[in-house]
């Protein structure tokens, strides 16, 4: 694995992609835009090289044209067509439940809304993720879509957005917060860059060589190795066991 010593990471919130992140969706998805290529006579492998982590009808635009005068029911029926003939190819990225549970479990007020959130260029499956393999975890109240936004990764503002809400909410400066965004995709990781987080990228879709390179702070296999140290007023301390060398 080429791994190396244990660190620790202090923010104040956890900020989750999604896909790639903490379901492991890639090879459903390149299933479902294979079907929609086959269909409409795209290349599958160019279309690979820019849809990771790029909200959907972003990539509808590029590549189907065609289906632009309904974007809205052509995004609605890619995105069903990964959860409803494709289910079987996704699954959880090991850790990623318990890492979320334990930041629950961790908080003393229950009551309190969640300190993690997460920030998809999904829109219509997003949520229902939450409902059959996460149900045991359940949505966060900060939860942004690529419907929420005008930009999508690698522009901030989908993080952006994220850590506004949660520093309203638990009533912190958010031109102060400290954020630590989990990602699989370089253009997710530029976007948490961009909004000054500390970046933890997962080898789910791409090598530990592109995901330092998009600027990653520190790169893992998967959540099994990341665990919450310490959790109070002062904020979260993140220990990180499992990254890997450079």
């Amino acid at each position: 694995m080429n791994s190396k010593g244990k660190v620790f990471v202090d923010v104040d919130f956890c900020l989750f992609d999604l896909d790639g992140t903490i379901i492991k969706t890639t090879e459903a998805v390149e299933k479902a835009w294979t079907k929609l290529c086959l269909e409409h006579g795209v290349d599958p492998d160019e279309l690979f090289k820019h849809s990771h982590g790029t909200r959907t009808q972003e990539v509808i635009q590029r590549f189907f044209p065609q289906l632009q005068d309904d974007l809205d029911r052509a995004v609605e029926q890619m995105e069903v067509s990964i959860g409803r003939d494709f289910p079987e190819s996704a699954s959880l990225i090991p850790g990623a439940a318990q890492l979320l549970q334990n930041l629950d479990n961790s908080q003393k007020d229950k009551s309190k809304e969640r300190i993690w959130a997460i920030v998809t260029s999904g829109a219509y499956l997003a949520r229902t993720w939450f409902e059959n393999i996460l149900k045991e975890v359940g949505p966060p109240s900060v939860f942004i879509t690529g419907f929420d936004v005008a930009k999508g990764k690698p522009d901030p503002e989908g993080y952006a957005l994220a850590s506004q809400r949660l520093s309203e909410i638990w009533g912190k400066d958010p031109k102060t917060v400290r954020n630590v965004v989990f990602e699989d995709a370089p253009v997710g990781i530029m976007a948490g860059k961009r909004i000054g987080a500390v970046v933890i990228g997962i080898t789910s879709s791409y090598n530990k060589e592109t995901l330092f390179k998009a600027g990653a702070d520190y790169v893992v296999p998967d959540l099994t190795g990341i665990r919450v140290a310490e959790l109070s007023d002062a904020g979260i301390k993140l220990e990180i066991t499992n990254r890997l060398s450079r």
